[in-house]
């Protein structure tokens, strides 16, 4: 029953993909972050003279909580929606949703939160309009300019600094009420001291609009720089040092005087001789500061907008449902109980105090602005592959990832406390008409990116007792690997499989040994898609790997010759696997899924020896494994 002898690998192989190589921040966030999908609606962060999204834009965009003047703002946009027959098929829908929305504009409150069923109704119906329907409500509606912001605290004194330095400066005598208003309904903000605040529409119009109107020399008096512009701060890091370098190096491309020019090259000059010096930390001086922010409040609201164009877009805010809110807390909790240096064990446990304490005023969704998203990403991405071990570990067992071969070993493996456990079924064995199956058991040891891991499995074959030998049952064998972790996603394993057998006549596997090298690659940015990972692994090995016609199961070690096998894997969705693959003797299909997130519980089925050319047909293959992390 040769097909048996898929038993000896499955524990290994599944225990292999349950952690993806840790070799770059993509990898390792999709690692952490697995089953928490991003948001249908976000909000975007302001970002200065960015130009804003239209009215029918921020309904797409706010859909959670809801101020007075936003929700008035919805009913409206559903009445256009209604009223120029969009959406003729959901008109009781829409009729249906208008009445509940008027009926809590009723009811007052400064914050309204919607119904899940609502959230989804919404974001199905404006996630299906055509540009060509968002210009047409845009017409009817006669706004395309309206703007929402979300402020960390920083951001907020910086407006309520610029806002008293107008009224102080007497700027806009004409607005002086409406400003005295504003900067009273912001300190209130200010007050309850939370991370960020989120501006009503009617107070970033006003705010963007009232900045705009700003000429140069009123700046200038202010002593202040345009709204969402770059802060400079006085110590920076060497990211931040590249993201001041790509900004100088932007800015000359605006076509600036030639005193400006020269400023930028001398500052260009200055942040290449910083990052030179390679420490952690570095300081600009004051002199440099200065320079820089007289620089970027100096450009028009033309150039401004062209260099925000030309830089790279900043991460959005994000609004987490409930659920998502409970993985993010089990990853920091899982990221607490493990060892790690005092740096990063107090930004673990300061991210762990936040997310409890807001868990604590029981909402149903939560907001992190596109700062606190990547500050939480940075610290994931600098755990490595063992630490995720570990957290995975402390959680008891966060999950599984669907399998990336069927019958060939790949060169992932062998980590200590790490054990799997399988059954494989075989609708009828190389030819006979007789359905088989065989359980398999396989543990880890060592560290194959410290040193070397090793993977130990057994297998017990000949389940039904009838194919082969008579009195089949409870033959078995013992196989070994030897991985080595290396860098760009590589992996190198080294096997010897059913090394030691009793009972043969449960199996015509034999020995064999071989030599596989295993690549995992990215095919894109955003892990969660289809088709954005391939794993990909090549293999020689004697034995059962040799062709049919080569094959003798009875030589010690496998014999020779040597031959070529490998495989190919591709993701479908986070939860299934595409497999194609070449045994040395002929083809196998196959696909692995994770029935269910939380459950490390894998399903592999396959059909194997497509082509016909180790056996006598395609026959169907199906193993079921259980990994586990102690």
């Amino acid at each position: 029953m040769r097909e048996n002898y898929l038993a000896l690998h499955i524990g290994c192989i599944c225990l292999s993909a349950l952690a993806v190589l840790r070799p770059s921040p993509t990898l390792a966030s999709a690692d952490l972050l697995e089953g928490i999908p991003a948001a249908s609606w976000s909000l975007e962060l302001p970002q200065g003279q960015n130009k804003p999204p239209s009215k029918l834009a921020l309904q797409q965009q706010q859909a959670i909580l809801y101020t007075q003047e936003e929700l008035e703002q919805l009913v409206l946009v559903l009445e256009a929606i209604q009223k120029l027959g969009i959406r003729p098929r959901e008109e009781r829908e829409i009729k249906s949703l208008i009445r509940d929305l008027e009926r809590l504009q009723v009811q007052g409150g400064e914050e309204i939160e919607l119904s899940p069923e609502q959230n989804e109704f919404l974001a199905s119906l404006f996630e299906s309009l055509t540009p060509e329907e968002i210009a047409s409500l845009d017409e009817e509606l006669g706004s395309t300019q309206v703007e929402v912001a979300i402020l960390t605290r920083s951001e907020l004194e910086q407006v309520l600094s610029l806002l008293r330095g107008i009224q102080e400066e007497r700027l806009r005598p004409g607005e002086f009420r409406e400003i005295q208003a504003l900067i009273i309904e912001l300190e209130e903000l200010e007050a309850q001291e939370r991370p960020e605040v989120i501006l009503s529409t009617e107070q970033a119009e006003f705010i963007f609009a009232l900045e705009d109107s700003l000429t140069p020399e009123e700046r200038e008096r202010l002593g202040v720089d345009r709204i969402g512009s770059i802060a400079i701060p006085s110590s920076l890091s060497q990211q931040d040092l590249q993201d001041l370098l790509l900004v100088l190096q932007e800015m000359q491309k605006l076509g600036l005087d030639s005193e400006q020019d020269q400023q930028i090259a001398s500052l260009i000059g200055d942040v290449e001789q910083l990052q030179a010096q390679g420490a952690d930390e570095v300081e600009l001086s004051e002199e440099q500061r200065e320079t820089i922010g007289n620089l970027i409040g100096s450009l028009t609201p033309e150039q401004f907008d062209t260099l925000s164009e030309a830089l790279p877009q900043t991460t959005e805010a994000r609004v987490f449902t409930e659920a998502e809110w409970d993985n993010l807390i089990r990853v920091f909790r899982g990221a607490s109980e493990i060892d790690l240096e005092p740096q990063r064990a107090r930004q673990v446990a300061e991210w762990l105090e936040l997310l409890e304490s807001r868990k604590a005023e029981g909402r149903t969704q939560y907001l992190l602005t596109g700062e606190q998203i990547d500050e939480i990403e940075f610290l994931l991405d600098s755990f490595s592959r063992a630490e995720i071990r570990q957290i995975a570990r402390a959680l008891g067992n966060f999950g599984a990832s669907p399998s990336v071969s069927v019958l060939t070993p790949i060169g992932f493996g062998g980590y200590l406390r790490t054990a799997s456990a399988g059954i494989v079924f075989v609708h009828r064995t190389r030819f006979t008409q007789s359905a088989d199956a065989s359980i398999s058991a396989s543990f880890g040891l060592g560290n194959p990116e410290k040193a070397v891991g090793l993977d130990a499995s057994v297998a017990i074959t000949g389940l039904s007792d009838e194919a082969g030998e008579e009195d089949n049952f409870g033959g078995g064998s013992l196989s070994f690997q030897l991985s080595r972790t290396l860098p760009n996603n590589f992996g190198i394993g080294v096997g010897l499989q059913n090394i030691v057998r009793w009972n043969s006549g449960a199996s015509d596997n034999g020995a064999s040994s071989y030599v596989v090298l295993s690549k995992i690659q990215a095919l894109k940015q955003d892990l969660s898609e289809p088709l954005s990972l391939a794993y990909v692994s090549v293999g020689l090995g004697n034995g059962i790997y040799r062709s049919e016609d080569d094959f003798e199961p009875d030589e010690d070690f496998g014999g020779t010759p040597f031959n070529v096998f490998g495989s190919v894997a591709v993701n479908f969705s986070p939860n299934i696997n595409g497999i194609v693959e070449w045994t040395g003797q002929d083809l196998s299909l196959g696909m692995s899924i994770v029935p269910f997130r939380e459950v490390p519980l894998v399903f592999t089925p396959s059909l194997v020896d497509v082509t016909g050319s180790a056996g006598d047909g395609v026959r169907f293959n199906g193993n079921l494994v259980y990994s586990i992390i102690f």
